[in-house]
């Protein structure tokens, strides 16, 4: 008959917990105290080493079998295992690497043809900027030339212009004389004293007036 008595699994968990604490402190050298395990767990002495026995029964490995050198083919397992994982860590970081150097490459590449990109267009500009410049500089200089000998003909223009004025008044003049004597003429013949030669000297001399007054302005229209 088990006259062990019946605790509660509250307080059995709070042993095992406190028995496994104790036990890692210990680094697995050493077995929990009794004393210590009642007064952390705040039960009676009897509870505390009736759940401690059965704590020791579960215990996967005692400090003592945990104890001495490793066996000579673990421990080659072992290293062949951290050598192969240091070996897959240095393969990742390398790809890693050169990934990252590869992307930068490309990055600095890219950077690098936008510069030229962009320093070819600032000197296309530049260029047409200058040139024109050099247009309208060109187009200017035409421009102010102009201007002088449009200033410097313009007394001759208005000369000339007077004695177009001049000229006109003179031909209307005389081609109001002829339309006198011609009229005179047809009304009274027998009478007028007109000679057609002189008529007709004076219809030539109005028409020489305004010949000339033409070549006048016909010159000044090519000299400008």
């Amino acid at each position: 008959m088990d006259n062990r008595m019946q605790v509660p699994t509250e307080v059995r968990d709070r042993i095992f917990s406190i028995a496994n604490l104790l036990y890692e402190q210990s680094g697995r050298s050493e077995m929990p105290a009794l004393d210590k395990v009642r007064e952390l767990a705040g039960i009676d002495m009897v509870t505390a080493s009736q759940v401690l026995k059965e704590w020791r029964k579960v215990l996967p490995a005692s400090a003592a079998q945990l104890s001495g050198n490793t066996p000579e083919e673990l421990s080659k397992i072992y290293n062949e295992m951290l050598a192969s994982v240091w070996e897959c860590a240095k393969k990742i970081a390398n790809q890693n690497l050169y990934a990252a150097q590869k992307s930068w490459e490309q990055e600095r590449d890219e950077l690098e043809r936008l510069r030229l990109e962009l320093s070819m267009a600032y000197d296309r500009q530049t260029q047409e900027l200058i040139a024109t410049q050099k247009q309208l500089s060109h187009q200017l200089s035409i421009n102010t030339a102009n201007e002088n000998k449009l200033n410097q003909m313009l007394p001759k223009l208005h000369e000339f212009g007077s004695k177009a004025v001049s000229a006109q008044e003179k031909v209307t003049v005389l081609e109001e004389t002829v339309q006198q004597l011609e009229s005179r003429l047809r009304t009274e013949p027998q009478e007028s004293a007109f000679n057609p030669p002189q008529a007709a000297d004076l219809a030539n001399g109005a028409d020489a007036e305004q010949a000339d007054a033409g070549d006048r302005v016909s010159k000044f229209i090519k000299m400008s």
